[in-house]
């Protein structure tokens, strides 16, 4: 994966971070896990920096369970 995939890949977590916080889409329909997922095969730093930030937000702002 190129630079410039990853920064979009982390671009789009972030969005749907944000979407999940917002309350326009639930955690289960927004699809980030995948995109987690995915992270975690490639870039192994960056994904030890999003989880927490991830596991924090689901506790705060999750409305959906």
């Amino acid at each position: 994966m190129t630079e410039r995939e990853l920064l979009k890949l982390e671009a789009a977590i972030r969005s749907k971070m944000e979407d999940i916080k917002k309350q326009r889409v639930s955690v289960k329909d927004s699809g980030i896990g995948g995109l987690i997922n995915s992270l975690k095969k490639v870039d192994e730093a960056l994904y030890e920096k999003i989880l927490p930030e991830y596991k924090k937000m689901i506790a705060q702002y999750n409305i959906f369970k």
